[in-house]
């Protein structure tokens, strides 16, 4: 059974793809991240469970400031940052059972900064809980793209940039055209190089691969069935897989002639 065909996935196959107007960079600990705006996580919930209160939302199992590292001041330790936990348990209804997922959200309450001054953060409790309550709508498939780390990939950012814009569009047709023309001359330039500019039949393979791997996305900002397209990819990479074996069968007898 494959991905599409697994009921056990309905609810990550249609929230597992984020618009790029709802992410946004960030530094934490020093760290580049890509931050998911909170309300477009808590809208698509809200679009597949229902409004909050009635088809899923969440209690709070733990709530509390735990003691973090030392603050020194010449070598003497004058104090301690805080941090804030939070256990969120989220709950929502689907196809007429209740589930639950369970996480845990971390905020910096009391620190120092590198410039040496203490910092009281009083939403910490609110970034915990808003942490928390991510975290479990990723174990579900929300915005599994940037929890799995596809929105490192260029090329796939550039794809949920263009479906961003298509869905935006005025002219949805005009632009839906324009993307489905792409989407062709894309597949038949893949497929020409598929044919008649790799040299080794392994490189074929494994370009054909990288080509299968991408075309359901590209297909899908294209709002075309990628069924055909794949046949083509499957039927240049098996001419190209020949034609290389064929251009080396050839230099080896033109070899034994010399």
């Amino acid at each position: 059974m494959n991905d599409h065909d697994n009921q056990h996935l309905d609810i990550w196959r249609q929230v597992e793809k984020t618009p790029t107007d709802a992410v946004k960079p960030a530094k934490v600990n020093g760290q580049q991240i890509t931050a998911i705006d909170t309300m477009h996580m808590v809208k698509l919930a809200t679009r597949i469970f229902g409004p909050q209160g009635i088809g899923w939302g969440y209690r709070i199992d733990v709530d509390r400031f735990d003691q973090g590292a030392p603050v020194l001041l010449k070598e003497t330790v004058i104090g301690h940052e805080q941090t804030h936990t939070c256990q969120l348990t989220l709950w929502y209804l689907w196809n007429g059972e209740r589930g639950e997922v369970t996480h845990f959200g971390h905020t910096r309450a009391v620190y120092m900064t590198n410039k040496g001054q203490f910092i009281t953060d009083n939403e910490a409790p609110k970034k915990s809980v808003t942490d928390a309550m991510k975290k479990c709508l990723s174990q579900l498939g929300f915005a599994a793209d940037i929890y799995t780390g596809l929105f490192d990939d260029m090329g796939y950012r550039a794809l949920r940039e263009a479906e961003t814009r298509l869905e935006k569009a005025e002219d949805f047709d005009a632009e839906l055209e324009r993307y489905r023309s792409d989407y062709a001359d894309w597949l038949k330039r893949e497929c020409d190089t598929l044919r008649h500019k790799i040299p080794h039949p392994r490189s074929v393979q494994i370009a054909a691969e990288t080509m299968l791997q991408r075309i359901n996305d590209r297909a899908s900002v294209a709002r075309v069935d990628p069924a055909k397209g794949i046949a083509m990819i499957h039927k240049a990479r098996d001419e190209g897989i020949a034609n290389a074996q064929q251009a080396r069968e050839q230099q080896k007898e033109e070899a034994t002639h010399e």
